[in-house]
């Protein structure tokens, strides 16, 4: 992408020489090879990789018996030799022995550029006669070492293999600088001759924009800029993808860039899109890196194409080929390697868009093999949410899941903390795998996978996305048939409708899982949405109805002998009947739902904090802060923000019975922002208690 004109954004100061040469460095007449290629015509962006590069040379330490390594690194088509390129010229005349540049073809489809003929490419560049070359390979480098040991040089070695590639084109003078690119990261170049290591990354949508605007012309861009932003956003940020489309735009001066825009918004023709006749295809660079890949690397590659997901971490990349998770964690860093995955840090990864399209079009026509990739993955992902399962108490019997692919090993969770984390890094996988079941008509699997997640909406809400998946979970378990599992997401969309506020939604889930567990014969589901049914009217205000509900709710409870579903039902009532100052019912129906709720430290913490508020109410303070205080401490060990806020606006209310309003301010204020960040609708009471202080 070539040398940056005045205006650019670019580095344009001379660069501080280095601190290790003694040498003037006064412009001396060209006396050497000038081989480095022209720079890219429209060199955009990496201002930062520039200063960073300059910076490295600048302190570079004494050592004068090596040459200074730079390595840059990425993957095919990110950009690695126009940077190169570019700050190589701008450091020519720094070196007038001698500017060396060799396409070691390490990725090629004709296999690297091997070290006799790069050997004798240089040492003829450099003067010495082409009879005078040794043919042995040793002789050639031991002659290298010799010719170069009083010339300070610069070689840009594009497109490395591996750090043996490099070894033997090192110069022997110390002053000299080496610029080597790579889709590797070349380890033992960095550890053993401290190649320092400049990595690239996409560039972001302003200089995407940027060179798209100068490689096509602004008029032109002008007149489409809507469609010129979607060009931008489908190439992601690689500039190989760019600058292949302006070259088809180039080509094409009346094509419109709607045009180009609608091809690439087709994903099946977005890597053919991206291709012309006159430049190298993005489709092509990623073949390079990809056929270079050992068959099981390749698999692995090919397999997580498929994955629904952002990102991804060892677990399901093994689970993907039915591969152990210490193989698949090899196999991984050889994708890491060779620039076609990218390592996010804390053994996560992910693709560049174009990447997983090109990952994903390996598996094309081979139906059997995708679906078992598929299925394999969605399963490891059910498996292993099945092991959070212990976070809550179960609102139904299990439903039981035959697993095709069962997984080989389980991740086993030290803490309950460490199981809702994992449930929170994964949430959008997880998502997205309930949405892959659906696709592809798994609903037994894909039912599963949303009811799996329970735990985390229970204790961290997110509104949004439990709906969403539970309304999934709806469709799913309706084609699947069964009426409790479809009873059961019912009620799940109608909590997620309930705590937005969505009072009308929410009702129309409960009635259709209260008639869908009729029709199943599940009377336990049917006590769900029954509950349901009487917290909405409890929300609404409307507390005698809700008292009716929660009423009909214990009564089938106390039917099918559901001691612990009785328990919850109590809560409910007690809370209604607070809330309508039947404060002495209300602490009978509390303190049994506290007992009955034994051993189920959750439950039994929502029951506290609702007796607490009823003893509130009776001016029983010291009682009151006896059952908070514990159950303050178990919500916030169990990760419940929602029941956390709930506690504090309880604490809130005694010190206001106390005549503290700063204390219940405090509490208040801290409550506030839980409720507005989780959506509930208990912010706008809170807010006008608030104003009332």
């Amino acid at each position: 992408m070539g040398s940056p004109m005045p205006g650019d954004g670019e580095v344009s100061t001379p660069l501080v020489p280095r601190q290790r040469s003694a040498t003037p460095l006064t412009r001396q007449v060209s006396s050497g090879p000038r081989q480095l290629p022209p720079a890219p015509a429209h060199f955009t962006n990496r201002t930062a990789e520039l200063t960073r590069l300059e910076n490295l040379l600048a302190q570079d330490d004494a050592d004068v018996d090596r040459p200074s390594v730079h390595l840059i690194s990425g993957q095919g088509g990110i950009g690695k030799t126009a940077l190169a390129t570019a700050w190589g010229r701008r450091l020519g005349e720094r070196f007038p022995d001698g500017q060396l540049w060799a396409d070691l073809g390490g990725f090629s489809t004709n296999g690297p550029l091997s070290a006799s003929e790069a050997l004798g490419r240089f040492l003829r560049a450099l003067g010495v006669p082409p009879e005078g070359l040794p043919s042995d390979v040793e002789e050639l480098a031991a002659l290298y070492r010799t010719t170069t040991a009083d010339r300070p040089l610069l070689l840009l070695l594009d497109n490395a293999g591996s750090t043996e590639q490099v070894l033997p084109l090192l110069p022997a003078c110390g002053k000299s600088l080496v610029i080597v690119t790579s889709r590797r990261r070349l380890g033992r170049l960095q550890t053993e001759h401290r190649a320092k290591l400049i990595e690239l990354a996409p560039f972001g949508s302003a200089h995407s924009a940027e060179l798209l605007d100068r490689a096509v012309g602004a008029e032109r861009i002008g007149a489409e800029a809507g469609h010129a932003r979607d060009i931008v956003d489908l190439c992601g940020g690689l500039p190989i993808a760019l600058t292949t489309i302006s070259a088809k735009l180039a080509g094409r001066p009346k094509m419109s860039l709607e045009k180009i825009a609608t091809e690439l918004g087709k994903e099946y023709r977005r890597l053919a899109t991206l291709s012309t006749k006159e430049a190298q295809s993005v489709e092509a660079s990623f073949n390079l890196s990809y056929d270079e890949l050992p068959s099981d690397a390749a698999a692995l590659y090919a397999a997580l194409g498929l994955h629904p997901g952002p990102d991804f971490g060892v677990g399901v990349a093994a689970a993907s080929i039915g591969i152990r998770p210490e193989v698949a964690d090899d196999l991984l860093d050889q994708l890491v390697d060779v620039g076609l995955l990218i390592d996010r840090g804390d053994d996560r990864y992910t693709f560049h868009d174009l990447a997983r399209l090109h990952a994903k079009e390996k598996t094309a026509g081979n139906e059997h093999d995708r679906e078992i990739a598929v299925r394999r993955m969605l399963e490891w992902y059910l498996y292993t949410a099945s092991a959070t399962a212990s976070l809550t108490t179960p609102d139904q019997d299990e439903i039981p899941y035959d697993y095709e692919y069962r997984p080989a090993t389980r991740v086993r969770f030290e803490s309950s903390e460490e199981a809702l984390g994992w449930l929170e890094l994964e949430r959008e996988n997880l998502i997205a795998a309930v949405k892959a079941a659906l696709d592809a008509q798994l609903p037994e699997l894909g039912w599963q996978l949303a009811a799996a997640m329970w735990p985390l909406f229970l204790l961290r809400k997110h509104y949004p996305d439990f709906l969403r998946v539970s309304e999934m979970g709806v469709q799913c378990a309706r084609a699947w048939g069964n009426s409790s599992a479809e009873a059961l997401m019912h009620n799940r969309s109608g909590a997620a409708c309930r705590g937005t506020g969505r009072y009308d939604d929410a009702v129309r889930h409960y009635l259709a899982g209260r008639d869908a567990a009729r029709a199943g014969g599940d009377h336990v589901v049917e006590i769900r949405s029954v509950e349901g049914l009487g917290l909405v009217a409890l929300q609404q205000g409307r507390f005698d109805e809700a008292i009716e509900w929660f009423t009909e709710d214990r009564s089938l409870s106390e039917r099918q002998d559901r001691r612990h579903d009785v328990g919850l039902a109590l809560i409910n009532l007690g809370a209604t009947r607070a809330r309508v100052g039947q404060v002495e019912a209300a602490i009978a129906d509390l303190t049994l739902a506290r007992d009955v709720l034994e051993g189920d430290d959750y439950n039994v913490a929502r029951a506290r904090i609702e007796l607490a508020r009823a003893l509130t109410a009776t001016g029983d303070l010291a009682a009151a802060r006896a059952e908070l205080e514990p159950a303050h401490a178990t919500m916030d060990a169990s990760g419940s923000r929602f029941e956390v806020a709930r506690a504090l606006s309880a604490f809130g209310e005694i010190a206001e019975a106390e005549g503290e309003p700063e204390e219940a301010r405090r509490h208040y204020d801290q409550a506030l922002p839980i409720f507005v960040g989780l959506g509930r609708p208990e912010a706008d009471a809170l807010r006008t208690r608030l104003e009332q202080l």
